[in-house]
């Protein structure tokens, strides 16, 4: 079982969010083109938009997959779902998108985060600013006039420690370093949508994406509070090779799915905002916050040693901006764990 409301435990996150916000309002009738709509950011986009259809938004979505078939034998929930239809393309091609077809928004969330997506730098640069062409394309080729992009908090390089980044922050990732490809690969994507949003008259929102936390996020790969929650759940203890000192902080991901709909729609154009919580804690705080939550007295060993940089790696946002349009981080870390939980036990334990 996937992220989607066929898992009780998605379904209550989506209505509980919902309550927070009001989508239906600004989204009801709406033609949406989403992109990324098969991962961690889309899945969540997905159950939210179907809960509001299922509360009769009636809102339209294109969804734009390199295998939709494949997507679709996993979640047969949204194969007879009137309101989806499904173009089948990689966002680095022309979407051949039929003729006739309008949009009034495009959320353009296609980009590979795991680890794996990421081991060629040419590829990750490539892709991302492909895919912004393509989207920004499309969006002019069918009329759409509010455009979302989803970036990477790393866009600001390192952070002071102890200090919430602001979007006037200065900061930049390092141009010169090629493990910068992915987050200055983000950077150019605002430069070519404000291009766009000058000679086409397009409503660009840019934000700047932080850490996650939730259903949905994979177990096995670099994402610490993920493999945390498989090694409270399986394990017999919990190992931290690093020293543990990081800093970070979590959005839930109903969260997360609230925000950029909501940031779709009311965002101020050729802006950006940050996404992510701004409750921060190190690593090893994230462990045995973990262990208490799913596992109480499980141990966390702590075996590594970071170099100074690292020891001192700091990424949390200042999300003021966000909260002056009535966002805000409204699930608890607790919760969010919780939530982790669950719906592992609700699959069965399948995602071992």
């Amino acid at each position: 079982m996937r992220v989607t409301l066929a898992s009780p435990v998605v379904a209550a996150e989506i209505h509980r969010i919902l309550g927070h916000l009001d989508l239906w309002q600004l989204l009801a009738g709406k033609r949406l083109l989403l992109t990324g709509s098969t991962g961690f950011f889309g899945q969540w986009l997905l159950a939210t938009l179907a809960r509001l259809n299922h509360d009769g938004a009636a809102i339209e979505v294109m969804a734009v997959s390199r295998s939709p078939e494949v997507f679709l034998h996993k979640y047969p929930e949204y194969a007879d779902a009137r309101w989806i239809s499904w173009l089948k393309s990689d966002v680095q091609d022309v979407m051949e998108i039929p003729p006739g077809r309008t949009f009034d928004m495009v959320l353009h969330a296609a980009t590979d985060t795991l680890a794996g997506g990421q081991a060629d730098p040419l590829r990750i640069y490539d892709t991302v600013l492909n895919g912004a062409r393509n989207a920004l394309d499309a969006a002019v080729r069918t009329g759409a006039r509010r455009v979302l992009f989803t970036g990477t908090g790393a866009q600001y390089g390192a952070l002071d420690y102890g200090v919430p980044v602001p979007e006037t922050g200065k900061g930049a990732c390092d141009s010169l370093l090629v493990g910068s490809a992915y987050a200055e690969a983000k950077r150019a994507q605002e430069t070519l949508a404000a291009i766009y949003g000058e000679r086409y008259g397009l409503e660009i929102v840019s934000t700047r994406c932080f850490a996650f936390s939730g259903p949905g996020l994979s177990l096995n790969e670099h994402f610490a509070i993920g493999n945390f929650v498989r090694d409270a759940l399986w394990h017999d203890e919990l190992v931290l090779k690093s020293s543990g000192t990081a800093v970070r902080s979590y959005l839930h991901g109903a969260d997360l799915a609230g925000w950029l709909l909501t940031l779709l729609a009311r965002g101020d154009a050729a802006n950006a905002y940050n996404v992510g919580s701004d409750k921060a804690l190190t690593i090893a705080e994230l462990a045995h916050r973990v262990v208490a939550r799913i596992a109480p007295g499980k141990c966390v060993r702590i075996l590594g040693q970071d170099h100074a940089a690292q020891a001192r790696s700091y990424y949390v946002p200042d999300i003021q901006k966000a909260r002056g349009l009535g966002l805000d981080d409204w699930t608890s870390l607790d919760h969010s764990i919780d939530s982790m939980a669950q719906w592992v036990r609700e699959a069965g334990g399948q995602h071992k």
